[in-house]
Order: C-alpha cells, then structure tokens, then sequence
C-alpha cells in the first residue's frame, strides 16, 4: 500500500504529516511541526527575510529526514498567505527544489479553504450543515458546509501573524490606540464576509489550528470581574464559548508576553500572536451569532493527504465524494452561463460512448473522458 506526505509551509509553522493507505483508508504514521514564523517578515516588508528563509529550510530538511526513514511515494507540499504575498516568494522556491528536490506549490486562499473543509470532513460531526473557521498566522479561511459540501468560502487577511506585525508589534504590552486600529481593521473585514454568510445562530462550529487550540485551553479557567478563575468542566477540553472567548480577548491585551506565555495551551511563541488570534475569532463568532466552536485537530494537511488518497484510489469515500463535488461544479459552471441540461446531456453521453468505443485504438487515461463529456456538453449550448 502506498505511503503519503503532506507539508504545509504556513505563515507561522510547517507541519508534516505522514499517512499509509490500509484497506482504502489513511493511517497516520508521523506528525512534526516547527515554528518558523515565516510570514513575520513578509507582513512587515513584503519580503521573506534570510533568517525566515533559514528556519522553514532547517524544518523542512528535518521533515525530510522522516519522509525519507518512512518510505514515502508521494509528497506534497503546499504554501499559503506568506508565500502568496512575498515579492521573494520565487527565490524561496527555488531554494526549497535546490535543498530538498520539492516542489513548493502556492495555493490560493480559495483552494487553501477547500483542502481545509476536505480534511475537517473527516469529522464525524460534520455530515450536516457547520461553519469552518482555520485562522493561520496570514489569513483565516472561513468556510460554510452543507452535508459535506461547499456552500460558501471566503479568505480573509486576518491571520495573527499578520495582524501582531502590522498592528502590535511595537509595544507590549500593547497600547490601546494600536489595539483600537486593529479591532476596525478585524470589523470592517468581517463586516464585508458577513454578507455572504449572514446570521448563523444554531450553526456547529468547527475550529482548526494551532490558536483554536491554545483558546480552548486559555479560555478553560475564565476570571470573573472579581478576579477568582472560575474552573470550567471537563468538557471545554474540545470547546471555547464566545462568552469566555469575549473575556480572554479582553484580558490578553492587559498582559505582558511572558504572562501570556504562562496560560494553558499558549506558550512563548504562541504567546506573541494570541492577543490578534484571540480578538478574530471572538469578533467573528459575536459577528455571526454564534455561541462557541469545537476545536478539531484536522486542517490543511488532512485535506492534501485525502485529495491524495481520492487521485490513486478510485474505490475509497474520498475519490467517490471528489467526483461528486467535480462534477457539481461543472452543473454549477452551465447553470452559471445559461447552458440548458436537457441539451447538453444527449450530446455528453454520446461523446463518452464513444471514448468507450475507442478505448482500444486511443489508450488513453479515464480521466480524459470527463474532459471530454464537459467539453463537449458545453460546446452543444454555445
């Protein structure tokens, strides 16, 4: 059975993730994570710096280390908002191919959302509607999900890093007019996605990623005006309400970085970002009504790993559920352009007959096929 990898090369931390495939399914087999705060210097400067540049190349040799001790067939590595934004991001890539043999793809935030929402689906809690929130160190990719389908995404320029760096960075702790400049900054984007969303009250939602999980921790013990932590149930060991959430965003700014640093979950590198991540998602869910999020493990590297899984084995969920959303989008795309099912369909069937037919004299992939079907389909309505 073959053996995936999936590097995620984010705008604070590269992950890895290593999974085998048993009986059409993924194990996992490895996990690393390091953080290189790669898009510190991009949300400053434009540009990634040298010493930036260092730390994700020395993580990445290490998550070679282990792709290789682990015998992997396939890999793939993406990059997100750091790289999408860098006027570098050329000289990265081309270190990253001349030190480890990659290729480093830059995935756009759209398609970030959807490897996201493809991991997160793997939650067996998600075979309704939810609402998927992935904030990173350089965006937060807000997606709303219908029986495991895409209904409605949208990237936002709204990642900690980003933030701290263009916001923060100056004094700690922060002074109250940097803070003020940020929460209209954080409104005002949100104000614009909360259109394409509108109220969700009794919506699940499900929170990804390396702040989701510090808040639930840092939010578990919750200080009322009185000043005793309040010891909240076990519970709140997956789960953050916006209540507690509200007050967390509010205290974190009172404190010094290495008081944040003391929190459960934060830690001192975490602890630089967490006053942005903290005020985002507190803002987002009173924003949109809701009343809390679960914290999920899954994210990006998930979704690569199982877009992996479905493009070499046709008989797994994964490859099943590919060809369905494919195929909706290309309905959507006709629906969008005015293109009629009822003619188009004669004419698509007939173009895979014959593919069929033929199959002896051409040999040429399945995949070519479909191709063929929407092409055809939509030539028949132009």
């Amino acid at each position: 059975m073959p053996t995936f990898a999936a590097i995620d090369i984010g705008s604070n931390s590269c992950r890895l993730k290593i999974a085998k495939v048993v009986a059409h399914q993924l194990r996992t087999l490895h996990e690393d994570r390091e953080v290189t705060r790669l898009g510190g210097s991009v949300f400053a400067s434009g540009l990634v710096s040298p010493e930036a540049m260092a730390a994700t190349l020395r993580a990445l040799k290490r998550f070679q280390r282990a792709v290789q001790s682990h015998g992997v067939d396939q890999i793939r590595v993406v990059a997100t908002s750091a790289m999408r934004d860098a006027r570098n991001a050329a000289a990265f890539h081309a270190w990253v191919k001349a030190e480890t043999g990659w290729n480093m793809e830059i995935i756009s935030g759209l398609e970030e959302a959807r490897l996201i929402h493809r991991g997160v689906m793997l939650e067996p809690r998600t075979h309704g509607r939810c609402l998927l929130i992935d904030l990173g160190g350089g965006s937060c990719e807000i997606t709303l999900s219908d029986r495991k389908r895409i209904v409605e995404t949208v990237s936002l320029p709204l990642g900690a890093v980003r933030l701290t760096e263009e916001f923060l960075h100056e004094v700690d702790p922060p002074v109250p007019e940097d803070l003020a400049r940020m929460k209209h900054f954080i409104r005002r984007e949100l104000g614009r996605a909360g259109k394409r969303f509108g109220a969700l009250p009794r919506v699940p939602v499900i929170a990804t990623s390396g702040t989701a999980a510090a808040l639930v921790q840092a939010s578990a013990v919750v200080t009322k005006p009185g000043g005793r932590p309040v010891k909240r149930p076990k519970r709140v060991e997956t789960i953050a309400e916006t209540r507690a959430l509200r007050r967390l965003a509010t205290k974190l700014p009172k404190m010094t970085n290495q008081e944040r640093s003391k929190l459960p979950g934060v830690g001192p590198r975490r602890a630089e970002i967490i006053v942005a991540g903290a005020e985002v998602y507190a803002e987002l869910l009173e924003h949109l009504g809701l009343t809390g999020f679960h914290y999920s493990d899954l994210g990006l590297r998930d979704g690569v790993l199982a877009q992996m899984l479905a493009e070499q084995d046709a008989r797994t969920s994964a490859h099943q559920q590919f060809e369905r959303d494919r195929w909706e989008s290309v309905l959507a795309t006709c629906k969008r352009y005015g293109v009629d099912p009822r003619t188009a369909e004669p004419v698509r069937a007939h173009a895979a007959q014959l593919f069929r037919d033929l199959q002896s004299m051409h040999s040429l992939p399945v995949e070519y096929r479909q191709w063929l079907e929407v092409n055809y389909a939509a030539r028949s309505a132009a």
